[in-house]
């Protein structure tokens, strides 16, 4: 049952234990009552009168304006792979001028920011519709998940304690990421968990459209967190005493979860039909992952953002997993202890790469950190609630900061577009992707810009997979395959590098700068033809040295160069 409101927040404001959010000072009972007293026992009588649901969207808005606010500092937000999903709507709108990609068309998952950008770009332009776009994902979040803690525990005080360490979920590092889509499918599938949880207790068949409908537009933005749903859901029907409990909450959320059962179905048979081969370079990652790195992406792929001024995540970081480790054994619904065992054991035996997918593990996390703030418990010290709102103020700053940084950053590397003419076969060669104490390499895909004001040259676009809403038409050679080219730069820095990298692989060099100026022959006598532009981001003087004469400097400011083939 809900608790009483009115009596659970008068009591939680008033009380002088350990409090969520702090303590209201005593009424002061007197002829002569000072203003701020007068006004306290308002808020407190307003306060009081607010329903769950009003107060969830209150914390919902506060944490929206937390971490939406520094996108008004810039012109384009500065997230990692947006500049390519940029690019790549560019190539949708002009197919003409890129015969070597195909489109794949819209209707896929992974698909809902493209789709996006395609359509609202068209009326405020490509830069306010990635804005748009970017608020749409922060509020989703910001108002998912206290109302999911709320619809999830029953609890008014656990709700107001969560809201402490949901801020560095909000605006997560999915989305510093740029990794649009999957960021706003994490809210969705709340939504669709919620109203799951409706229905195993009540169903109707209103509602069960509903999850039909929910389903379908979680899919649209991402499959994977579908495939947690699917997980949870299954866990929770399992874990019922009896068979008839078992089959009618089965029967109960399984059926308005077909259709979209059968999507997530073909979007996986698609995904594994990518066969490893000319289209992906010949590149067969797999990767998996220590326990410390395990640990370590825990909270930097989730709660930290771009760089070290939203360190301070790491308090509510520490603080929530001591709380799930300590209230382990509590079973809130779809993550009982069963569940958040089995998502532990995902987390750790999936890989961190297939082949062209990336990052496959670190989609788990997400639903870890859910399982612990539904753990939390009703009231918590009153210095803690201090330190977590204070680190919330420096996270905040600290966005803020970084929004600007980058800004600054972007400007200089899109400085040189004048420099380049409309259709130039431009070649991007960045030789450094991430600064020291960077969580992201938010000016890896920057060149994308070019591609947006200039319809230049995209051998960098991700087209490797029928994922993506474009793909090679035919396979490009090997080495101008974005799986490769993205890499080939920084592993070409200096000659020591490229001798590093066949050390790693059993291979031993006794002429390294030999070795060096051979790989840069053959790659600028393979690229000279292809490219009449060349884009040169921070440079190191042993790569500058090998550009052909061929290309003449026709612009250079700060770390940027611009230059042209004769």
């Amino acid at each position: 049952m809900m608790p009483n409101s009115t009596a659970d927040v008068s009591d939680l404001i008033t009380s002088r234990d350990p409090i969520v959010v702090g303590a209201a000072a005593p009424d002061v009972v007197a002829s002569g009552v000072m203003p701020g007293v007068r006004a306290a026992r308002e808020l407190r009588r307003a306060w009081s009168r607010l329903s769950d649901q009003r107060l969830a969207w209150l914390i919902g808005t506060v944490l929206f304006v937390v971490c939406a606010w520094p996108l008004a500092l810039v012109q384009v937000p500065p997230l990692q792979d947006l500049p390519n999903h940029l690019a790549a709507v560019t190539v949708i709108e002009h197919p003409s001028q890129y015969p070597e990609f195909v489109f794949n068309g819209f209707f896929k998952t992974n698909a809902a920011l493209f789709a996006w950008l395609f359509v609202v770009g068209k009326i405020t332009g490509l830069d306010m519709a990635a804005r748009l776009f970017a608020l749409v994902v922060l509020a989703g979040n910001a108002f998912s998940l206290p109302r999911f803690v709320l619809a999830i525990t029953g609890c008014r005080r656990r709700m107001l304690v969560a809201s402490l360490f949901i801020w560095p979920m909000v605006h997560n590092w999915f989305f510093s990421m740029g990794m649009l889509d999957f960021a706003a499918a994490i809210p969705l599938s709340l939504e669709l968990l919620m109203a799951l949880d409706r229905q195993r207790h009540a169903p109707t068949v209103k509602n069960g459209l509903y999850i039909t409908a929910l389903g379908i537009v979680t899919w649209y933005a991402h499959v994977f967190p579908l495939l947690i749903v699917h997980m949870l859901v299954a866990i929770e029907a399992a874990l019922k005493p009896t068979w008839k409990e078992r089959l009618a909450n089965a029967r109960a959320m399984v059926v308005p979860l077909v259709p979209v059962t059968l999507l997530v179905t073909a979007s996986l048979y698609q995904q594994m039909s990518d066969a490893v081969g000319p289209m992906t370079g010949f590149i067969d990652h797999k990767k998996t992952l220590p326990p410390w790195e395990l640990c370590y992406n825990m909270w930097a792929e989730w709660l930290w953002g771009f760089s070290k001024k939203e360190a301070s995540s790491i308090v509510p970081c520490l603080v929530l997993a001591a709380i799930g480790i300590w209230r382990r054994k509590e079973s809130p619904a779809f993550f009982s202890p069963v569940a958040l065992g089995a998502l532990t054991l995902l987390y750790c035996f999936l890989p961190y790469i297939m082949t062209n997918w990336f990052h496959v593990n670190s989609r788990v996390i997400p639903y870890l950190w859910i399982a612990l703030l539904l753990r939390v418990p009703d009231t918590i010290p009153r210095k803690l609630s201090i330190l977590l709102g204070v680190s919330a103020v420096v996270y905040s700053a600290g966005l803020g900061a970084d929004y600007t940084l980058l800004e600054r950053e972007r400007q200089e590397f899109t400085a040189g577009i004048s420099a380049v003419p409309e259709g130039a076969r431009l070649l991007p060669l960045l030789f450094k992707h991430k600064e020291p104490g960077a969580n992201t390499r938010a000016i890896m895909h920057a060149w994308g810009y070019y591609v947006t004001e200039k319809l230049t040259a995209a051998p960098l676009l991700f087209a490797h997979s029928h994922s993506f809403p474009v793909m090679y038409s035919t396979p490009p050679p090997v080495r101008f395959n974005q799986l490769m080219l993205d890499g080939f730069a920084p592993s070409m820095a200096q000659p020591g590098s490229i001798c590093r990298n066949m050390l790693d692989g059993g291979v031993t060099v006794d002429n390294c700068e030999g070795v060096y100026d051979a790989a840069w022959r053959e790659f600028w006598n393979d690229a000279v033809p292809r490219y009449d532009h060349l884009l040169i981001w921070d440079v190191t003087p042993e790569a500058r040295a090998h550009i052909p004469s061929t290309y003449a400097l026709v612009f250079e400011q700060g770390r940027l160069q611009i230059y042209k083939r004769h």
